[in-house]
């Protein structure tokens, strides 16, 4: 059941190229009844156009139509208020200690493995 709400969430949240690559098929499937009807361009056959301005005009207006529903919903959200309080600091102020009152300890805590004996390769006999 996780899985399913899982890809339906994933294909909710791609919708928008979802609509781009729609509109890009639709041309590719369509591309001569394109050409021949919606191009601009159909007089200037030099321009190799075959309805690219058609769907560039379309896919202008898809995008522009997902700004505006982006910005009404932007300005249907709430505004909220965030208050920020003045932290209080404190200053630490350091010790200062006479160094030559000090004594220092060596503990020799390292001991050393090491083996007297030479290893020598094994023999093949």
């Amino acid at each position: 059941m996780k899985k399913y709400i899982a890809l339906l969430l994933f294909i909710v949240m791609q919708s928008s190229l979802l609509n781009q690559w729609s509109m890009v098929m639709y041309y590719q499937v369509n591309r001569n009844f394109i050409a021949q009807n919606f191009c601009v361009n159909k007089d200037k056959p030099k321009l190799n156009c075959n309805g690219h301005c058609y769907l560039a005009k379309q896919l202008k207006k898809q995008e522009e139509k997902e700004t505006k529903s982006n910005s009404e919903k932007l300005q249907k959200l709430p505004e909220i208020n965030l208050v920020f309080e003045e932290v209080a600091f404190f200053h630490f102020v350091p010790q200062v200690e006479d160094l030559t009152t000090h004594t220092f300890s060596y503990n020799n805590l390292y001991s050393k493995l090491f083996n007297q004996t030479i290893l020598h390769p094994p023999s093949v006999s």
